[in-house]
């Protein structure tokens, strides 16, 4: 999710002798609360989804909890997140705050006992901030330790996840966020990569052994190309902007090999003038790439995945999709789901589905891959008892040659199978899949589902720089082999900074366009329905072939409240397809340009 920063006051009652953002006194005209409430509705309106209250300290605003209340009534905005040295905060405040909106807080406390209050210029700090760390705590708040790693701490701060731990007991926070600044009023204080990583993987290890989870402050990290490889990928995680140029940053030659680079900021060039170009090791293992793209612990990111929506158009049905299992038996590179990770639990999965059906929206079941769950007919069947709605699941079919299976999910209640087919042959597919072998293995399966009268089957062909040429050929066997199976339509897309962004895997959607009229000839020839091009996971329409569109009323993308993730070109204005369209992905752009659209009048 997008983040943007609120900061409410630049002063602050510490002064931290690392800190670059303090102020001594604020701007009084940034600071009105019209000021602060314009920072807010400019940040939703760019599409940011998570904002955080910085500064300075924010709690030094007798209407915080107004602000927060305001952030949180902006549509698009989905949690708001408080950044505090807590020292001002007690029971009252804290209930407050949680009321208004904030649902997760990140206390600085990047020290303990008199070493804090020497760092932070605070007689008394130290104290008073665990007293306002009680408070959040008790009040029910999301808490989260925000540590800045620097040298004057740098032996002494791995001691901390376990003076917390003694401290707070079980109710000690689960999880510090570290930062490693690039700028401080004192160069001194500043970190080598090489110390710093060291320092990081002993703090990593205290943190584990404390039961707490160790990830990087956005934006204030260390590339994953520099951290030790023992470390690198288990608690921490490099920061990943998504690929765009950062002023003051930039790459080496040896970034070129690495599966990471188009997410990866780079290495600050005043870090290199201050201690020189450090020692890479660039990430060429996609399972680690893949780990690295992890936001915040792996109990955060299964609660951000395991559950995303959809829209059917034109009628506009919400699916909910939730992810059963995360770890799939097949290694697509275009696949955005974090497939190392765990499956969610059970408690979360059925919470998710009551969830779903009390909102009435379609229920899909998915992953990874949902077949290698042995409770997925449970799920089916605790989804079918409370939605009279048909129950999906997505898979890639490799397991559902077994009768007995296929026979226990549709007596269960799965009455929709949406089955992954990345190529016609195995050599394409299983080159698609990374995974030899299961081109056959999902034939088998789709067999089996299509000999079934009593189940809905739809194919879903993912078109990459591997299959670029396979679509007709898709078409063919499914005309030739599933009588009753439709397919869909996707083009490959980074939505998340798990999907590498690459040309290597993305073709331009020019490649693509012969092979996908191709296929749609044949279709109409074989009566195969194909559907999807209409879709987010379709292409621009004016880049359609005859034949492409259903012709159904489509509601204007806009509606949907995705325009973010897409842009436009000046060739869309004014285009008799624009009303339809979602636009062009923002990272396909990136690569390619916008040239390849036209007007469509």
């Amino acid at each position: 999710m997008r983040h943007a920063q609120i900061q409410p006051h630049a002063r602050c009652n510490q002064a931290c002798t690392f800190c670059h953002t303090r102020r001594a006194e604020d701007d009084r005209s940034r600071i009105t609360f019209p000021a602060v409430r314009a920072q807010i509705d400019e940040a939703a309106a760019s599409g940011a989804e998570v904002l955080v209250f910085g500064g300075g300290e924010p709690t030094l605003r007798a209407d915080l909890a107004k602000l927060v209340r305001h952030a949180h009534a902006k549509e698009s905005v989905k949690e708001v997140w408080l950044e505090t040295n807590a020292t001002l905060m007690d029971r009252a405040r804290a209930g407050e705050l949680l009321a208004a909106g904030v649902s997760r807080t990140f206390v600085h406390l990047s020290g303990w006992g008199d070493a804090l209050d020497r760092s932070t210029r605070d007689p008394g700090g130290f104290e008073r901030a665990l007293a306002g760390l009680a408070h959040l705590i008790a009040a029910g708040l999301e808490v989260e330790i925000a540590v800045t790693l620097v040298r004057s701490n740098a032996e002494a701060l791995p001691l901390l996840p376990r003076r917390l731990r003694e401290h707070f007991g079980d109710a000690s926070p689960r999880a510090m966020r570290v930062a490693v600044p690039i700028e401080s009023p004192d160069a001194s204080e500043l970190l080598d990569y090489a110390t710093a990583s060291a320092a990081l993987s002993t703090l990593d290890a205290a943190a584990q052994a404390a039961g707490m989870s160790l990830s990087f402050m956005p934006g204030a990290s260390l590339p994953a190309c520099v951290l030790p490889p023992p470390r690198r990928g288990g608690g921490l995680r490099a920061a990943m902007s998504g690929g765009g140029p950062r002023d003051g940053f930039v790459h080496f030659a040896i970034c070129t090999s690495c599966t990471v680079r188009s997410s990866c900021d780079g290495v600050p060039r005043d870090q290199i003038a201050r201690f020189g170009e450090p020692r890479m090791v660039p990430i060429t293992d996609e399972r680690m790439r893949r780990r690295l793209a992890v936001i915040g612990s792996v109990e955060t990111q299964i609660k951000r995945e395991l559950v995303s929506t959809s829209f059917h158009r034109p009628t506009s049905t919400m699916d909910e999709v939730i992810r059963v299992q995360f770890a799939c038996n097949q290694a697509c590179r275009f696949c955005f789901v974090s497939t190392h990770l765990p499956a969610a639990e059970d408690a979360q999965i059925l919470a998710a589905i009551d969830a779903a059906a009390a909102r009435d929206s379609r229920i899909v079941l998915s992953g990874g891959e949902p077949t290698l769950n042995p409770k997925l007919a449970d799920y089916v069947a605790h989804a079918r008892a409370r939605s009279a709605r048909t129950i999906e699941i997505q898979t890639n079919a490799t397991r559902l040659s077994d009768r007995a299976l296929g026979d226990a999910l549709v007596a269960a209640g799965a009455g929709r199978f949406f089955v992954s087919l990345h190529g016609s042959i195995a050599a394409t597919s299983d080159a698609v899949t990374g995974a030899p072998g299961t081109f056959a293995q999902t034939v088998a399966g789709i067999d089996a589902l299509d000999a079934r009268g009593d189940v809905d089957l739809e194919l879903n062909f993912v078109m990459c720089r591997t299959n670029v040429a396979d679509f007709a050929g898709v078409v063919r066997l499914i005309g030739a082999r599933w009588k009753r199976a439709s397919l869909s339509f996707s083009f490959v897309a980074t939505s998340t900074d798990v999907v590498p962004h690459d040309r290597a895997m993305i073709p331009m959607y020019s490649e693509g366009v012969p092979g996908i009229a191709n296929g749609l000839a044949l279709a109409k020839e074989l009566g195969v329905r194909v559907t999807g091009f209409d879709s987010m996971c379709g292409i621009p329409l004016c880049l359609l072939p005859e034949g492409a569109l259903t012709g159904e009323a489509l509601p204007a993308p806009e509606d949907t409240g995705d325009g973010e993730e897409f842009v436009r070109a000046e060739a869309c204005d004014g285009c008799a397809l624009r009303q339809g369209c979602y636009g062009m992905r923002r990272r396909y752009a990136d690569l390619y340009g916008t040239s390849e659209l036209r007007r469509v009048v």
